[in-house]
């Protein structure tokens, strides 16, 4: 009997992880605190089989944690990831790429307009805008459209390098 409930402890307590990354976006963390604990408690019972519970809890609080961690960051998606499968981001993407094969500057600027009312969500089409606004000698435009790609997504470094280099003349 008691095997028994040591068994069903185990698999609940396995199940934690893969539960806590699927209820948050910030899976990875989730699933790290919920492997940890979990694996602490299953170190801890093996521990205690053994007369070591705090390194088997030390041991299994460590190996849960990494275990929670990659599951976590696996299947811890945000809600915009899952929408790059989209088919309103496919087909900006193919604008987008469509552009960036395009030779004539004006052309490819109307590609990424079109990308960019398909989906205003990603920032690579404001970005290489600004690209072919210099290409043009625009330089006013290209600023409008690496600043729009900086507000679509404050984190996205080709903007900001353009822009810097636009504002120090080397562009």
């Amino acid at each position: 009997m008691r095997r028994t409930t040591v068994y069903v402890l185990v698999l609940v307590l396995l199940a934690g992880p893969f539960m806590a990354c699927k209820s948050s976006n910030e899976g990875s963390w989730w699933g790290a605190g919920g492997g940890a604990v979990a694996g602490a408690l299953i170190g801890g019972i093996i521990g205690n089989q053994s007369d070591n519970k705090w390194a088997g809890a030390a041991i299994g609080a460590g190996i849960g944690a990494l275990a929670g961690y990659i599951v976590g960051t696996e299947l811890g998606h945000s809600d915009e990831d899952a929408d790059k499968g989209s088919t309103q981001y496919q087909q900006a993407r193919d604008l987008f790429d469509r552009g960036n094969r395009e030779s004539d500057p004006q052309r490819a600027i109307d590609l990424y307009q079109q990308a960019i009312e398909v989906d205003p969500r990603f920032p690579e089409p404001y970005n290489n805008m600004g690209l072919r606004y210099v290409q043009l000698g625009k330089r006013e435009m290209a600023r409008g459209a690496f600043e729009k790609a900086l507000q679509v997504d404050p984190q996205f470094q080709p903007a900001r390098d353009n822009l810097t280099r636009l504002n120090s003349g080397s562009l």
